[in-house]
């Protein structure tokens, strides 16, 4: 993979979840400026609420790797030995392996796509579904899984394990290079990531911001940018580090 030329590249995940991208990005002589825009802020869980929806439940959907994390290490040894006998799913592979650290096996993943409608398709090929379904989630989440699945005859609850805030930090580095135009590209892996990027910063730089490209990881995501004003958006093939950074590479080198 050809380097990044010193091209400054705007990380916008949390801070927790941005040190791999930006250590990728300095090995291939990038310079990575982390701007976390979302902060993930732990909801905590009624223990009775948590043993009352395993006993119903059939099976477990994971949408995110902070779901995965957030919500295991609320369970004790029993609780997750309890979890291991239902059909644990998750989106995509970061959520899979979050759920494997934990102790935790995943039954079904999507092999490609990383999304809800990837995991629909796939639940729609299995010969037995659960019926009761736990979605594991942050607050205000998508409503897409819900939706299909209940249309579907299944029961479906959700257990919000964290809300998406927008951090306070300084975002005087940012405006400086945007006004500088020392910024080059910028990363989003969400749509709250985004829209939080638009909000933090002061009118003009917004607009400057616009101009500059921009990697996203869905065609959801690209939709939310482009209704913001954003005009140069590529789309990663997967959501991992790698694929974001070789969609910043062929920015930057055309191929």
């Amino acid at each position: 993979m050809c380097d990044l030329n010193q091209a400054r590249i705007l990380v916008t995940r949390p801070a927790h979840q941005s040190k791999n991208l930006c250590a990728m990005i300095a090995a291939k002589k990038g310079i990575p400026v982390s701007f976390p825009t979302l902060e993930i802020s732990p909801i905590l869980l009624d223990i009775k609420d948590i043993e009352r929806s395993l006993n119903l439940a059939d099976g477990l959907i994971f949408t995110s790797a902070n779901a995965a994390t957030l919500y295991c290490s609320q369970l004790d040894g029993a609780k997750i030995a309890q979890l291991q006998t239902k059909c644990c799913m998750a989106i995509g592979k970061a959520t899979a392996h979050a759920l494997t650290t934990m102790g935790v096996s995943v039954d079904l993943m999507p092999e490609q796509g990383y999304n809800s409608e990837a995991l629909l398709e796939l639940l729609a090929n299995q010969k037995k579904m659960p019926k009761h379904l736990i979605i594991v989630r942050g607050e205000n989440g998508r409503e897409t899984l819900a939706e299909s699945l209940t249309a579907r005859g299944m029961f479906v609850a959700y257990q919000n394990v964290y809300r998406r805030v927008i951090p306070t930090i300084d975002c005087n580095e940012v405006v400086q290079l945007i006004m500088q135009k020392q910024l080059n590209i910028i990363t989003a892996t969400s749509g709250d990531a985004i829209q939080n990027l638009v909000t933090m910063l002061p009118l003009a730089q917004r607009n400057m911001l616009k101009q500059l490209p921009l990697v996203v990881i869905s065609e959801r995501i690209k939709d939310i940018a482009k209704s913001l004003g954003f005009q140069w958006i590529s789309i990663a093939t997967q959501p991992s580090d790698d694929a974001i950074l070789k969609a910043v590479t062929t920015i930057i080198h055309g191929k």
